[in-house]
């Protein structure tokens, strides 16, 4: 699959104007070394400390392409699953060049780096990334993802309850470590559901997105995640935008199922419920 509209380098000039509007693009430009060509950026776009400075023109619900004109970009960076969908056509029927993000499995990542590098005219910075991402996920592969599987709840929010189903990329992180996510086979990439689902599913381990999430499982001190003290918590800047500080959020993620592992009784290895058709298509 494509990861973005690509656009052959040769036709344009290397961007000096460039805005992104998203998170883990803005990210990935500073990674790739092009952080000063950045002119505007979107609300929660914090790392690095440079993006801080940024102009912002809007937000996951709302950009102003009145801003993005004024601004007089050569370069804008979309994401696809967060930006307006007639954003980028409205844009190039401006003439203005557009970079589309499709990040929707973890692999994606050494590919956009690659593809992205070369847009901004960084082609060696960013194969030398690419490469980088490409060894530290077949190296976390090789060491986690053929052990005993380990049970798991990922908690994206509270109120309402929300994980991630196999669509997510972020499942891809739980299976590469070995892990089995207990909502993998929900319909809706990031499903809603109740407590109960997760206190008869039992899992061995809950990884939470926010500590403050952590008190509304000790009230269920049955759960073995519980009983085993294996509530672990992962910085969501890290692990739910897809940049090369996910792969730091990989190798936390990855420590985290060893330890419940090593502590898991053989009686409880299979933690993960089987739904009812059913039941996955009201999740």
């Amino acid at each position: 699959m494509l990861l973005a509209t690509f656009f052959s380098t040769a036709l344009y000039a290397k961007p000096q104007r460039i805005i992104s509007l998203a998170p883990h693009l803005t990210e990935q430009v500073y990674a790739l070394g092009a952080g000063d060509k950045l002119i505007a950026t979107v609300d929660y776009a914090d790392y690095p400390e440079a993006a801080k400075a940024l102009p912002r023109i809007g937000n996951y619900q709302y950009i102003s392409l009145e801003s993005i004109i004024s601004l007089k970009p050569d370069l804008v960076l979309v994401w696809q699953q967060g930006n307006q969908q007639s954003l980028a056509q409205k844009l190039r029927a401006l003439n203005i060049q557009v970079f589309v993000s499709k990040p929707k499995r973890l692999d994606n990542l050494p590919k956009q780096l690659a593809e992205l590098g070369s847009i901004l005219g960084e082609q060696e910075t960013g194969q030398r990334l690419s490469q980088f991402a490409e060894q530290q996920l077949a190296q976390l592969a090789q060491q986690y993802q053929s052990k005993s599987k380990v049970s798991v709840f990922y908690q994206m929010w509270h109120t309402p309850l929300r994980s991630i189903s196999a669509k997510s990329w972020i499942d891809d992180g739980i299976r590469l470590c070995g892990g089995e996510n207990i909502m993998a086979e929900a319909v809706a990439p990031y499903p809603l559901l109740s407590e109960e689902w997760v206190l008869e599913a039992d899992p061995q381990a809950i990884i939470i997105a926010q500590w403050e999430f952590e008190h509304s499982w000790k009230q269920w001190p049955q759960l073995q995640a519980v009983q085993q003290q294996h509530i672990y918590h992962l910085d969501p800047d890290k692990a739910h935008r897809l940049t090369l500080r996910t792969l730091e959020s990989l190798k936390q993620l990855c420590s985290m199922l060893e330890k419940s592992r090593k502590k898991t009784h053989p009686d409880k290895l299979s933690g993960t419920r089987a739904y009812t058709s059913e039941e996955k298509s009201s999740i």
